[in-house]
């Protein structure tokens, strides 16, 4: 087990890279423990289970650091079926060759020496990653949730699928056994390392069946890729969350033109009490959605598509971002575009990807070019522009926006 810190944010606050070994000892020494007698058994009433509804639910071990991987995959495969009612397979491993890619102009890089099986990483790596499409998926939408909200989760257990949440592991006196399923009571935990995905609840579960009792009786239902038989754990409602994400792939799009990194919430641009900004494409395609970032808990947008010299508009549509995170806004009607502007007015600030940070261990790497990204300021300006910080009053190089343009399947 190890712990990777660094300061970057991505709509998380400070980031401990979450990369939990697996656990392959755990299970024998706590099987070794006497265990008090303990015939508690659920009712219907403050219960659920995805698994009950998805028996094919996808449980693989992890190798090495890559429990971020195995989680944010299992949230992305439930939230399909939710949609489709049909399975898909989503494989950590290849997911961690696109996240970490030496192929890559832009975007997340360790440093030599450091292995990227080991290494971890967080879900706004995956988020700003897989939003720009990936194995004929597109992640098309990646909600934070305050991990606190106990309801808020649950709702988006029951309607999106399961829920990725970072908690600290491996403190074998906060771990036992009911069952065959392992059981965590960590209230007091002072950073966090690893990550699992709620499937379920059990508002019932007794307080005492923790190693360390807990205050109130409920837990989560989890799936921990980090233990080597027994994937199923109970974490008390009592226990300290880091975050909590939920993702959702869809298939409907065969392509994503993008140009952002990723997305920092201190990286914004504000001209006034809205910003509009603007990404250039020159692709032919029936433009289908509009995909953007949010980093409150909501926010008035309105989507213009113009030609690519902002004279013609071809399209309009009213939009509201009511969670943070990523988004993709549906089109109304879909557009047949060829070189064309996405332009979008958001209420308050707009996001840009920011300037590339050397964080030691990894870096965050960002690169842009005339004619790609816009601020409208008295007319549009180029983001590369000489003197552009000074235009819109900031200390950082602001590169592109986060406006991605997705094409319909013919």
């Amino acid at each position: 087990m190890k712990k990777t810190t660094l300061p970057f944010l991505l709509l998380t606050g400070t980031l401990f890279l979450t990369g939990c070994a697996s656990f392959g000892s755990s299970e024998s020494a706590s099987e070794t423990e006497a265990a008090p007698v303990r015939d508690y058994v659920h009712g219907e009433d403050g219960y659920y289970n995805l698994t009950d509804e998805m028996p094919e639910f996808n449980m693989m071990g992890q190798n090495g650091g890559t429990c971020w991987l195995h989680a944010g995959a299992a949230s992305m495969e439930s939230a399909y079926f939710k949609q489709t009612g049909s399975y898909i397979s989503i494989y950590p491993t290849d997911l961690l060759k696109i996240i970490y890619s030496d192929e890559a102009d832009e975007g997340f890089f360790l440093q030599k020496g450091f292995d990227k099986y080991e290494f971890g990483g967080d879900q706004a790596f995956v988020m700003a990653t897989l939003s720009r499409g990936f194995d004929g998926l597109t992640l098309d939408s990646s909600v934070r949730l305050d991990s606190s909200d106990r309801d808020a989760i649950k709702e988006t257990l029951r309607n999106r699928g399961a829920v990725v949440i970072e908690i600290r592991s491996g403190d074998r006196d906060k771990e036992g056994f009911f069952g065959s399923y392992f059981t965590l009571n960590n209230p007091d935990a002072a950073f966090y390392d690893h990550d699992v995905v709620i499937v379920g609840w059990d508002d019932r579960f007794p307080k005492d069946y923790f190693k360390e009792p807990a205050a109130e009786d409920g837990a989560w239902i989890v799936y921990n890729s980090s233990y080597s038989s027994r994937y199923f754990q109970y974490i008390s409602y009592c226990s300290s969350i880091g975050y909590a994400y939920s993702h959702s792939v869809t298939d409907r799009y065969s392509e994503v033109l993008s140009y952002d990194a990723g997305y920092e919430p201190d990286r914004c641009i504000r001209t006034g009490d809205s910003t509009q900004t603007a990404n250039v494409f020159h692709e032919k395609g029936k433009l289908a959605a509009v995909g953007t970032y949010c980093a409150d808990k909501q926010q008035n947008i309105r989507i213009e598509i113009y030609d690519s010299s902002f004279t013609e508009l071809l399209y309009a549509q009213d939009a509201l971002l009511d969670y943070s995170g990523y988004h993709t806004v549906e089109l109304t009607e879909p557009v047949d575009v060829n070189d064309f502007a996405v332009v979008i007015k958001y209420e308050g600030e707009a996001p840009v990807e920011g300037e590339s940070i050397d964080y030691g261990e990894i870096n965050y790497v960002t690169c842009s070019e005339p004619g790609q990204s816009y601020v409208y300021l008295d007319g549009w300006k180029d983001l590369t522009d000489d003197g552009i910080r000074s235009m819109l009053n900031i200390d950082f190089a602001p590169n592109n926006c986060c406006i991605k343009a997705l094409f319909a399947k013919e």
